[in-house]
């Protein structure tokens, strides 16, 4: 069994993407155990209050070190214990595949971020891509999926867990609004559609990133 665990002061918005889907398979399937923890609940401020301002001056409010801390050392199983922070490493596939099927623990900060000090009590600091989001939520969960895809016996079918096809799949109709399936697709010939999708791979995402960015 792996135990997966995350720490946030948004419980709920945690929980409702790991209720549906393969993450919630993963569980059904005793595979992967998810322990969502609410920061709030090691606030020694009785209004439960997780955040103060910065030191320095300053725009925003910066969540406090030890409610985090303490957070982190209620968990019986931390396992590899992961802050999410936008200036930390890329996670990449490559990371996904260290990460899966062990024990792990997502920080996930909010406001201007979590006191540094918090650094010291992890193994690594992660940021899914150059750009800021509001918190470390939607960052935990996106490396929470692409560890427990990988896990086995997870997905029934071992072809899904290729990184990225890469190359243009279509369905029925075949034809759309004068728009057809190429008939190499239609033709049976395995060698000549394997051969298809392996030279389409780049010419497919040239083309969808150059009509995205107009």
């Amino acid at each position: 069994m792996v135990n997966i665990n995350i720490i946030t002061i948004f419980p709920e918005q945690v929980k409702g993407f790991i209720d549906i889907g393969m993450l919630n398979q993963a569980v059904l399937k005793g595979t992967v155990e998810y322990n969502v923890v609410d920061i709030r609940d090691f606030s020694e401020n009785r209004h439960r209050k997780v955040d103060d301002e910065p030191y320095g001056g300053g725009p925003g409010m910066v969540m406090s070190a030890p409610s985090v801390i303490r957070a982190v050392e209620s968990l019986s199983q931390p396992g590899i214990k992961i802050l999410l922070a936008p200036n930390g490493r890329e996670f990449t596939q490559s990371n996904a595949e260290d990460i899966s099927g062990k024990d792990i623990t997502l920080i996930c900060g909010r406001y201007t971020g979590i006191d540094y000090r918090v650094r010291k009590h992890v193994d690594l600091v992660f940021s899914v891509g150059n750009y800021i989001v509001s918190g470390g939520e939607l960052p935990a969960l996106i490396i929470t999926e692409a560890a427990v895809r990988l896990i086995p016996g997870v997905l029934g079918d071992k072809k899904s867990l290729e990184e990225d096809r890469g190359y243009p799949v279509y369905t029925r109709p075949q034809n759309f609004r004068g728009m057809n399936v190429p008939e190499v697709l239609l033709s049976g010939n395995h060698k000549k559609i394997e051969n298809f999708r392996k030279n389409n791979q780049e010419f497919y995402y040239e083309k969808n990133y150059d009509r995205n960015d107009k």
